[in-house]
């Protein structure tokens, strides 16, 4: 009895032609899944500038409720004592309180941003992760506080994006973003809702003081924000509210003038200038500084070392 061999015109398949669909499908597949890959970083990269824009826009509200259009400032928030008694609105600087886990937890406790907004899409270092927790009961200005005052946030809120001091653990760090660092004459100048579209004030946190070299620079997980790499790329946002990509950390419309050099291009995550001599642009010294600090005083501003990706600790 002769065995009845299926074609394909009764809706069957050979072996060798089921073999070829497979193999076009999985070609298919390798094909479509760089573009797919492409397509969902472009699309991160997008909500990362909306992020970093709606932060901007939160401490541009609170500038705008300021007679001095100051932005937010934690140590003018939790103010010095007066006499040893606490006054709302009264009282110096408290210069200790000018730190990035205190700037973002003081705007979040007042609502003007919230936990998820300050945590980018784009970044993988371990140790970011959004503070699911927050305790917006802890917003006591009438409260006796602790030896600073009153609460006006949360004090677990972390930016610590650092080893623990004794290297055991990693630490937490519940916000992306650097911001210009609040000490000197950039906050006396520069931290208010007149500055300009030349001025960075917040954005994509860049290499440990800037470097553009080394494993400083290739080992950084800054590196990994944005396509490609090999290069550093990041959202700005300036004093005018407008978001860039910068596809470098020197953008072209930044610049500072220093000594007999005018209108020289500035690194924007570094207080030291670009040349070896003029040193105009020091801690308590004007132009861009975008940083995270961990502690500050009003001669001191000490910058969080971000891990490298190996594990190792930045240099200088």
């Amino acid at each position: 009895m002769k065995r009845k061999v299926r074609s394909m015109t009764n809706g069957g398949f050979t072996l060798v032609e089921l073999l070829v669909v497979i193999a076009i499908i999985a070609l298919l597949i390798g094909l479509l899944l760089p573009a797919l890959s492409k397509a969902q970083r472009s699309a991160k990269t997008i909500q990362d500038g909306a992020n970093v824009k709606q932060v901007f826009v939160g401490f541009a509200t609170w500038a705008n409720n300021d007679p001095k259009g100051k932005l937010p400032t934690p140590g003018l928030i939790r103010r010095l004592a007066v006499g040893g008694v606490f006054y709302p609105g009264q009282g110096e600087e408290n210069f200790t309180q000018n730190t990035t886990k205190a700037l973002y937890s003081s705007m979040i406790a007042k609502g003007f941003v919230t936990p998820e907004v300050v945590i980018s899409p784009v970044d993988t270092n371990p140790v970011v992760s959004t503070f699911k927790t927050y305790n917006y009961n802890s917003y006591n200005p009438a409260g006796a506080g602790d030896a600073n005052g009153p609460q006006h946030w949360d004090q677990a809120y972390q930016a610590n994006i650092m080893l623990n001091p004794d290297g055991s653990a990693l630490a937490q760090c519940h916000t992306s973003y650097a911001h210009l660092a609040l000490i000197g004459d950039r906050k006396k100048f520069y931290w208010t809702n007149k500055a300009d579209g030349t001025r960075p004030m917040i954005g994509n946190r860049g290499t440990y003081k800037g470097k553009v070299s080394g494993d400083n620079y290739r080992l950084s997980y800054s590196m990994q924000f944005h396509a490609p790499d090999d290069t550093w790329e990041g959202n700005v946002v300036y004093g005018d509210g407008h978001n860039s990509l910068e596809k470098s950390m020197i953008p072209d419309n930044v610049q500072y003038e220093c000594g007999s050099v005018n209108l020289s291009k500035d690194n924007i995550f570094t207080f030291d200038t670009m040349f070896s001599s003029g040193g105009c642009k020091g801690l308590l010294e004007g132009d861009t500084w975008l940083c995270m600090a961990h502690g500050a005083t009003a001669a001191i501003y000490a910058e969080s070392k971000e891990l490298l990706t190996n594990g190792a600790t930045p240099v200088p």
